[in-house]
């Protein structure tokens, strides 16, 4: 009887041991999905923790894919699918740096959950992409976030055809974890430095689709403040913070001259490691900001905070990190990455504008890759509709409210908006106008554009009381009262009838925007 007693507790022990063991290790999903063991890949990757809030994480499911069995790297995800729709489309998300962690964009842009300011705990987000959409986070490239390789330097990626095989490996294995998604619309998308990581990788999967080498559901991209074409876009920097009136003209010359110097020395291989560094320590020294994440509001994204959060014990306990350190930031990556810095991705870009529904967005806050430095790029993309696009004329983009969320044009299927209010961390700073652009994109090809064909057209209510202020959401009432009323002007010199002043506010509201759209 005691034998039988010291064995059950020497299980006991063992059985604990080995859940401590166990809970130290990453959860590598590849042996399952390569045995077929789809249902038990599943079953271990599910996340399920509470917070001391009582606030739940969602459905999810995170661990390690490994993509090169050679190299041993393994990149690490995080998967939510849709809170509200069994048959969401999947959507791809990629931070870009390079070298900064998608969960940034989980906890600080547009993810089911975002860290309260007090440090200690997370909440729930109002505006989640999660809610309509299944998205799914991707730490890229190795040696980012939890994503690691057991081989060093060796296993390094600095370009894009490194990156673009380790992710088509990821999603190829995600598709055979959840197969269920092969019958749903894929987006690829991402900001910034992920310009590059996007198209290239789209554009690798289109090729693997012609060569009928896979089956992979790429319906289209979409792309926040995209650095795509550095060679071009990197001479415009300086063109938005000259606007504002920052640096003078002799300023942006000499600047914009340096600028090509460095390209013409990267181009001509005598320089093999640039970093975007040197172009932009010359702008943060004219503003006095902290950061160019926004220019009005100077406010940084909290990337320790993010930090902090992920390398709790019970967040890397219920992501299934085992006893990995969360870089979010790793600033040895992105050195690496200097020989990739002027590297254009024009020509792929080109390809999928041709093919897919895109979208490419920026924030009219944001410095780092302002909307002058997207258009840049865009004017001289080589697609088929590039000359229609060149020609186009934005429109303004209306909140259902009555509120202006920002400007538009469409062509095709290229969907280009830009958000008032936001800077570069653009789905952080209009979380709604955000969601709202997603939905609208998805489902319509752009915002604004009903199945009908017909936009969100500005409230035709605007009067002498609100000719100051074109916002139709403040002119509603006014509008309302005066509507019909007959107004003795001081002067009759300059009596105007309400008819005249809502043309003229019409008009001279309609030729803002297009110049504004021009930017």
């Amino acid at each position: 009887m005691e034998f039988s007693f010291a064995i059950s507790i020497g299980l006991l022990g063992l059985l604990g041991f080995l859940e401590i063991v166990s809970a130290s290790v990453p959860l590598f999903l590849t042996p399952y999905l390569e045995k077929g063991q789809i249902k038990e890949a599943r079953g271990h990757s599910r996340v399920t923790e509470e917070n001391t809030t009582g606030v739940t994480i969602p459905e999810s499911y995170s661990g390690f894919i490994t993509v090169d069995k050679h190299l041993k790297n393994h990149l690490f995800f995080w998967f939510f699918p849709s809170a509200l729709n069994a048959s969401a489309p999947l959507l791809i998300w990629l931070n870009g740096g390079p070298g900064v962690s998608s969960m940034l964009g989980l906890f600080w842009e547009n993810g089911p959950l975002e860290l309260r300011s007090d440090r200690k705990d997370f909440q729930k987000r109002e505006h989640s992409w999660a809610d309509p959409f299944a998205m799914l986070y991707i730490d890229n490239p190795v040696d980012v976030g939890y994503s690691f390789t057991e081989s060093g330097d060796a296993g390094h990626r600095s370009t894009q055809k490194g990156i673009t095989k380790d992710l088509y490996s990821f999603i190829e294995q995600f598709y055979k974890m959840f197969p269920e998604y092969k019958k749903r619309e894929l987006y690829i998308g991402g900001q910034s430095y992920a310009g590059k990581y996007v198209p290239s990788i789209a554009y690798y999967i289109d090729e693997q689709l012609q060569k009928n080498r896979t089956d992979i559901p790429l319906t289209g991209v979409y792309i926040g403040g995209p650095f795509f074409d550095p060679p071009v876009q990197t001479l415009s920097y300086y063109e938005y913070i000259y606007s504002m009136g920052v640096i003078s003209h002799a300023q942006k010359v000499e600047y914009r001259q340096d600028t090509l110097k460095l390209i013409q020395q990267f181009h001509a291989g005598e320089l093999k490691n640039v970093e975007l560094k040197e172009v932009l320590d010359k702008i943060l020294r004219n503003l006095g900001l902290a950061t160019l994440d926004n220019y009005v509001t100077g406010n940084p994204a909290d990337y320790m905070l993010v930090n902090e959060c992920m390398n709790t014990p019970r967040i890397r306990h219920a992501v299934h990190a085992g006893n990995r350190t969360f870089h979010i930031i790793n600033r040895a990556v992105n050195a690496k990455f200097g020989g990739d810095l002027f590297v254009s991705l024009k020509s792929e870009m080109a390809e999928l504008m041709n093919k897919y529904k895109v979208l490419i967005y920026t924030g009219d806050y944001d410095v780092i890759v302002s909307s002058v430095m997207v258009e840049s790029a865009l004017l001289t993309t080589p697609w088929r509709h590039q000359a229609e696009y060149n020609a186009t004329r934005r429109s303004m983009w209306w909140s259902a409210e009555g509120q202006l969320r920002g400007f538009y044009s469409k062509t095709d299927q290229f969907c280009r908006v830009v958000v008032k209010g936001a800077g570069h961390q653009t789905p952080h700073d209009q979380p709604q106008a955000s969601l709202e652009m997603m939905r609208e994109f998805i489902q319509h090809g752009c915002v604004a554009i009903k199945a009908t064909g017909e936009g969100t057209q500005c409230p035709k209510r605007v009067t002498e009381s609100n000719s100051r202020n074109v916002s139709p959401s403040n002119s509603r009432n006014a509008s309302s009262r005066s509507s019909g009323r007959k107004k003795t002007p001081r002067n009759s010199s300059w009596s105007f009838g309400a008819d005249t002043v809502r043309t003229v506010v019409i008009f001279l509201t309609a030729t803002l925007a297009r110049h504004l759209g021009r930017l």
